[in-house]
Parts: structure tokens; sequence; C-alpha cells
């Protein structure tokens, strides 16, 4: 229960190789600019791997609501329900990371934008039982809800139940985000699953998944250079 490191309005905070575990979330912040969280470790958190379909709220390792122009670096949070959840929250920059094996998501995104993820481990973010056919709704990365304009490249999303799920469950699309040189191989289900329009794939890899790249609704999409070999397995 609880938050191991909480801040409401607060900006310009350096919070550097601090260890948070056992608590419901490592780290929230609400509302600031300027962060910057470094050598941190929020393993060992929330974490339900034996949840099943559905939603279970924004907590594990790192939460930021509001949060605009801050960095987070070479931090873990491993063995959680979200490695790192950005909500509205613009203009970060997220960068080598490990926020590996989740029971959710590695990182999730609604209505952030405009943020830079680059050369994370979000690998093994896979909610599954022996014997399942699907890895209910785990996923590496998960972009919803008007997540617009974001730049990943060079992250790890090797072995979960989706690599990188661009979701549309409201109506609302994510638009005009550029993905270069990730790995989703691996996946239980599909490397990339997207259902929006008008983003672009630029040298990532998906092999030995289910689907490599799964694109319903995805007009206007450029893909350029890709692997997706060894897939349906």
């Amino acid at each position: 229960q609880g938050v191991g490191v909480s801040a409401r309005g607060v900006s310009g905070v350096t919070l550097r190789n601090v260890n948070v575990k056992g608590w419901e979330t490592g780290l929230r912040v609400e509302g600031g600019t300027g962060w910057t969280v470094e050598g941190c470790d929020f393993s060992d958190n929330f974490h339900d791997p034996d949840f099943g379909w559905g939603e279970h709220g924004r907590r594990g390792g790192i939460v930021l609501e509001r949060v605009q122009r801050s960095t987070l670096r070479k931090n873990k949070a491993n063995r959680v329900w979200d490695a790192c959840a950005l909500v509205e929250s613009d203009d970060n920059l997220v960068i080598e990371n490990d926020f590996s094996h989740t029971s959710d998501t590695g990182l999730k995104l609604w209505t952030a934008s405009r943020n830079t993820i680059k050369g994370n481990n979000f690998s093994y973010g896979l909610r599954i039982k022996p014997g399942e056919v699907h890895a209910r709704d785990s996923t590496c990365v998960l972009i919803e809800s008007g997540s617009n304009d974001n730049v990943f490249e060079a992250n790890d999303c090797t072995h979960g139940g989706d690599g990188i799920f661009v979701r549309v469950l409201n109506g609302w699309v994510s638009t005009g985000n550029v993905l270069e040189r990730n790995d989703c191989s691996y996946a239980n289900n599909n490397g990339f699953e997207a259902w929006s329009p008008r983003n672009t794939y630029r040298a990532n890899t998906a092999n030995h998944c289910s689907y490599g790249f799964w694109l319903g609704a995805s007009d206007q999409t450029v893909l350029i250079g890709i692997q997706a070999s060894h897939n349906g397995d």
C-alpha cells in the first residue's frame, strides 16, 4: 500500500541512487517540470502476474502525471505491474532504463506526447499462465489516447504479450509517432499491434511472434526496412 516517494506540484528535483520496494507505487509525481530521476531502483513494488483480462490501475514502479521536460535515466523497475506510466506528460526523456519483467507493461503512455524513449529494456512485459494461448492485456509498451509525436528508438521490447501496442479502446487514436530500430521479437501475440493512422515504423524487428505487424485501421502508415520473419510458427 501507499507510495514510496510522492510529490505534487514540485519542480526541479533530482532523485538519484534511491531504492524503493514493497509499496503499491515506488515513485508518483503529479504536476511538475524539470525532474531528473537517475540510477534508482523501483523494483518489487505492486505486481500481479495472476491477474486476468482488463485494467488494474496505474501502479507499480513509476507513475508521472502532468510532468513535463523531465528525464528518467538508467533506473530499474522489475517485477512490478507497470514499470513506468506517463499520463498527460510531454517533452520528457526516457533513456537506458531497465523496465523489464513486468506483469502489465514496461511503459504505458496516456495522452503523453513529444517524448523521446531511447535505449530502454522493456522486455518480458508478459502476463500468461502455462498452456494459455493469449497473454491477456500484457505488452512491453502501450501507447493510447492521443499520445502523439513520440520517438521510440532502439528499445528492447522482446518476449512480451505484445511488443508495442498502439491501442484505441476509447476511439482516440495516437498519431505522428516514429518507431525506429526497436526489437519486438518473440512476442506471444503480436510484435507490433496498432489501430492508429499516420505512424512511421522504420528498421524495426518482429520475428518469431504470432503476428509480426498487425495493423488494423492503420491508414497512411509507413513501414521502411522492417524484419518480420518466422511468425505464426
